[in-house]
């Protein structure tokens, strides 16, 4: 009986560990919600708070979020993200000012870019990622620096997120070039994955 306890023991134990060993918890982690008004009808979102951060806004129909400790570490600096609400404004319009237009035709989002000269320069540097929230859709567009010292070159993003006549735009840097372990882009993903514009009935705590 004792050898049979101590099998099923070590089994258990086995299942824990591995959990662990890739990032499994066998406990769900309940992230708090932080919500942030920006002054205008529709421009109030939330995220949900991987990050232990903070999201306040402290311009008109602008936002940020943003962590005490960098989710991983990096020389690029402090993390952070920006949202700049857009009311009224033809979400095409919007969306290639940050670099991407809509397929209708595939249904999804694609790399836009102004001219010839910046399509055979730009393209080959940069991606597109599809996002997808609760009640908001958009994209995330990386492109990579190409000119300047080598050491010093980043991967800049843009993004923008619909939710019915509104939007959240933003731009920012996710990495250095030659500091792939420094990436910011996967906490920066999983932040707008989890914007969510919140009713204005309901309001948006500052």
């Amino acid at each position: 009986m004792k050898r049979k306890l101590l099998v099923i023991v070590l089994f258990f134990s086995q299942i824990c560990l591995t959990q662990i060993a890739f990032g499994q918890s066998a406990i769900a982690v309940k992230h708090e919600i932080l919500s942030v008004d920006m002054g205008q009808p529709g421009c109030a979102i939330s995220v949900v708070n991987y990050f232990d951060g903070h999201l306040a806004s402290r311009m008109k129909m602008t936002a940020g979020y943003w962590t005490d400790t960098p989710p991983v570490q990096s020389t690029l600096g402090d993390f952070g993200i920006r949202f700049k609400c857009r009311i009224g404004q033809q979400f095409d319009d919007a969306a290639q000012t940050y670099g991407a237009q809509w397929d209708e035709g595939k249904r999804v989002w694609k790399l836009h870019d102004e001219d010839a000269s910046d399509r055979k320069l730009l393209l080959p540097v940069s991606r597109i990622y599809q996002l997808k929230s609760s009640n908001a859709t958009g994209f995330l567009r990386t492109t990579d620096e190409v000119s300047g010292d080598e050491d010093q070159r980043v991967r800049f993003y843009s993004f923008c997120l619909f939710h019915e006549k509104t939007a959240v735009c933003g731009e920012g840097q996710s990495m250095k070039l030659e500091e792939p372990k420094g990436n910011y882009l996967p906490a920066i993903l999983r932040i707008l994955r989890s914007v969510s514009f919140v009713d204005d009935r309901k309001g948006g705590d500052q």
